[in-house]
């Protein structure tokens, strides 16, 4: 579900029609974040810290009108919900874009998660069956801990959908750290709130550890 923004009324109106005809309208952030005591979380109740890291991001992105806003058809579109669309590896090392529904409480979307993950490692195909605008696309390099990320782009096709994507996090200072790239469409959100995403990350990452086992 959605509504349509009226862009003529919208208080970024003048930053829409600025940035939204440039040739490449995305801009990108990358940051380290502090993951130590979500690290030792995942580790303690054996989950998945790479779904966790997306459960905590996708709530984040929800909880931030402009992470639900899409540019579809001319129109700017402001999603109720933002769901997951991710990179899955396969063990000859191709990969697939694997998608599921955000779930509010981590066991829920835990399991969703691995449900959707082990079908589409079946299929194997490269992208799933339909195409989605509310998502935001994730990834993830856990080889490493890089401090910038460029993506591929197909000029020419309407896209406007975050990309965000965790690196490999590392020792500093006595506890971890992991950077994090967000790549975002100009037209739909500044620079405040890429660092509000940050911000509202490394917050929930550090509590974590009061969510119920699953």
């Amino acid at each position: 579900m959605y509504q349509i923004i009226d862009v003529e009324q919208w208080s970024r109106r003048e930053h829409f029609h600025f940035f939204k005809n440039f040739q490449d309208p995305f801009f990108n952030v990358t940051a380290p974040v502090d993951v130590t005591a979500l690290s030792a979380t995942c580790k303690k109740n054996g989950w998945s810290f790479f779904l966790a890291c997306l459960y905590l991001s996708s709530k984040v992105v929800n909880a931030i009108p402009e992470f639900r806003y899409r540019l579809v058809h001319g129109e700017v579109r402001a999603y109720d919900r933002i769901h997951i669309g991710t990179t899955i590896a396969h063990e000859d090392h191709s990969f697939s874009f694997c998608y599921f529904d955000f779930q509010e409480d981590f066991p829920s979307f835990a399991e969703a998660a691995r449900t959707a993950i082990t079908q589409q490692k079946i299929r194997k195909t490269l992208l799933p069956e339909n195409h989605r605008h509310d998502l935001i696309h994730y990834s993830s390099t856990p080889w490493v801990a890089f401090t910038g990320i460029k993506h591929a782009r197909q000029f020419g096709f309407e896209d406007s959908i975050p990309k965000i994507v965790f690196g490999k996090y590392f020792a500093e200072n006595g506890g971890l750290q992991m950077p994090i790239s967000l790549e975002a469409h100009h037209a739909l959100m500044d620079g405040w709130h890429a660092g509000q995403f940050f911000i509202q990350f490394a917050a929930a990452a550090k509590k974590f550890a009061q969510i119920k086992t699953v």
